[in-house]
């Protein structure tokens, strides 16, 4: 386990060692997309308050046309910083003024292999799910929340041990799934440490916001940093992962 705590060191030192390079790589596109939306479903004539009634809001083939744009330029923009974070961590390829260079075939081919490890991931969901399903109703309450964070972990582990095609997408070198998995056996049981912790720390976190906060709306800004910086951890995770694991590098 030791080496999952060097993993995590090396992780948390990548994002905040390198603040200012990944807020001009991500931030702007990870945002982006939420705020071209509101812009747009404002621009319909639609409010925000739930006290306007339905009247204000936009007919249903509205709503559809502007959740399909935001899920593809949601697509783009996150595959995009991902791809710049990845090539800025392991090329030391530094962004145009507050974006990422756009490399158009690494960003389609990241958001190809992230629809199939999306695909994969939902398929083992699916049935881990119904096999937990039936036992989680005989199990007592505090054991079923136990198990369901388990499950929730476990889920995790497998995405980020088939998720090593993402990084390679983003150097443009070929890797399948099964090659993903063999390359993460090594560090299979010691990967489950900074799963843990990264999540244990963003939802504790997350925890004291909603506390401080009560619901307000000041409350969505710090909840998007901590979502930001959650996004960057588990990229950098796959990141240093693909680093050690497939080209061979050392932990710092």
């Amino acid at each position: 386990m030791d080496y999952g705590y060097r993993m995590l060191r090396h992780v948390v030192a990548q994002v905040f060692g390198n603040f200012g390079q990944a807020a001009r790589l991500t931030l702007l596109l990870t945002f982006l997309p939420m705020g071209l939306l509101l812009v747009l479903f404002l621009s319909t004539g639609a409010t925000l308050d739930p006290s306007m009634g339905q009247g204000d809001m936009p007919n249903p083939g509205m709503i559809f046309l502007l959740v399909l744009a935001g899920i593809v330029v949601s697509a783009i923009t996150y595959c995009w910083a991902a791809v710049g974070w990845h090539r800025f961590v392991l090329l030391e390829e530094y962004g145009n003024g507050l974006v990422p260079r756009w490399h158009g075939g690494f960003v389609l081919s990241y958001i190809g292999r992230a629809i199939l490890l999306g695909i994969v991931v939902f398929l083992i969901a699916f049935v881990s799910s119904l096999v937990l399903g039936g036992l989680l109703f005989a199990l007592p309450g505090v054991v079923s929340l136990l198990v369901v964070t388990g499950w929730v972990l476990g889920m995790s582990w497998v995405i980020t041990r088939l998720g090593l095609i993402l990084p390679a997408a983003a150097l443009g070198e070929p890797m399948s799934i099964g090659e993903s998995w063999r390359a993460t056996a090594p560090v299979a049981t010691d990967l489950l440490v900074p799963l843990f912790i990264i999540a244990l720390a963003m939802s504790v976190l997350g925890g004291l916001v909603n506390l401080v906060f009560q619901g307000s709306v000041l409350g969505f800004i710090p909840q998007g940093l901590l979502y930001w910086i959650q996004i960057l951890l588990n990229l950098s995770l796959m990141t240093t992962l693909y680093g050690t694991q497939v080209q061979g590098r050392t932990l710092n």
